[in-house]
């Protein structure tokens, strides 16, 4: 699965599980990224990795757009 997330400055996702791997890829602006206890800002360019089930927040420092994949095995 494929997803392209939006935010605007501000704008949080509050923490929460992923039913499979995940890769985010900041495509432009900048998140905050909190997972295994870390958080990670990213900016364009950069990616990510987490394994599935594994919990984890985002909060928007300056408008930002990402691209989620999501490895959902059937």
């Amino acid at each position: 699965e494929v997803v392209r997330l939006v935010m605007t400055t501000g704008k949080e996702i509050a923490e929460h599980k992923a039913p499979g791997e995940i890769t985010v890829h900041c495509l432009e602006g900048k998140v905050a990224f909190t997972a295994l206890g870390q958080t990670h800002e990213l900016t364009a360019g950069q990616m990510l990795y987490l394994i599935a089930g594994e919990p984890h927040a985002v909060r928007c420092i300056d408008d930002a757009s990402c691209l989620l994949t999501i490895l959902l095995k059937p």
